[in-house]
Order: C-alpha cells, then structure tokens, then sequence
C-alpha cells in the first residue's frame, strides 16, 4: 500500500493528461498529413496534360429574356456614340478597355445583365459628339420662351 501513496504524490493529473493528449494530436495529424499531400509529376508528359476545364458558361434559352435583351443591346446600337465609335475603332484595333457588346446569350442574372449594359452605355458615351451645353450649367425652367414673352406684354 506504500507503494500506493508514493504514486500518488508523485502523479500530477495535469501533465499526464496533456501529454497523452499531445501525443494523440501529433499522431493524428502524422496520420491525416500524409493522405493530405499531393503527388508530384514524375515526368513532364504529366505536367504537359491540359487542365480540366472551366465552369462552362450556362445558355440563356427564355425567349422573353433573350427579346428583352436584345431590345436593350438594340438601343445601345442606335446611338450616335455607338456609330461614332465603330467608325473610328475598327474591330482589328479594339482593345480590352473599348466598349464590347454584352453577350445577350450568356446565362446572367438580371441584376449582371443591367449592370452590364449600363457599362457598355457610358463607354459608348465617350465616343457622343461634344455638345455647347453642359447639362450642370442649363437652367431647370419649364417655361417657353413665347409664353414668357406674350405674359409681360
């Protein structure tokens, strides 16, 4: 029963537990890192293989969406800007900056699709021949100048 005691004085439950818990975590992180790594290409006929691919790109097939897009893109089109800009951007010199037409075919959700015209409408603005009038400067009067005249006489 000596032996008992001198057990127990000499046990401190705190370093025993953390210990043991220590050791299980290290052997159980040896255990999951291993089946974690990736092999490497041995030889460059594995590095040469093409990726998968990416998401492919869903079609917009709803006729109302693809008529209400069209409509928007329509618009786009029959600006003076718009006319201007393929007269003096021809396809071959377009950049990434240059206005490109939205894909009315692409799967967007509604809110993309706004975003997108509107983008490609103020691009397009860039190319609208310089008016005299600034819209900040004019004046906000809903009176014509022949009523104004014909009231002070």
């Amino acid at each position: 029963m000596s032996s008992d005691n001198d057990r127990e004085d000499n046990f401190e439950p705190n370093t025993f537990v953390r210990k043991a818990t220590k050791g299980k975590i290290k052997a159980d992180s040896r255990e999951n890192s291993s089946s974690r790594k990736r092999s490497k290409p041995n030889n460059k006929s594995e590095e040469t293989k093409p990726s998968k691919p990416g998401k492919i790109a869903e079609v917009e097939t709803d006729p109302t969406i693809l008529q209400r897009r069209q409509k928007q893109i329509d618009y786009g089109k029959n600006t003076v800007g718009y006319h201007n800009y393929t007269k003096e951007v021809p396809m071959d010199k377009r950049t990434k900056e240059d206005p490109k037409t939205p894909d009315k075919y692409c799967k967007y959700s509604r809110r993309s699709w706004d975003a997108q015209i509107k983008l490609w409408r103020i691009k397009l603005h860039h190319y609208d021949p310089n008016t005299n009038i600034d819209c900040k400067t004019k004046p906000k009067t809903n009176l014509i100048e022949s009523d104004y005249d014909s009231d002070t006489s």
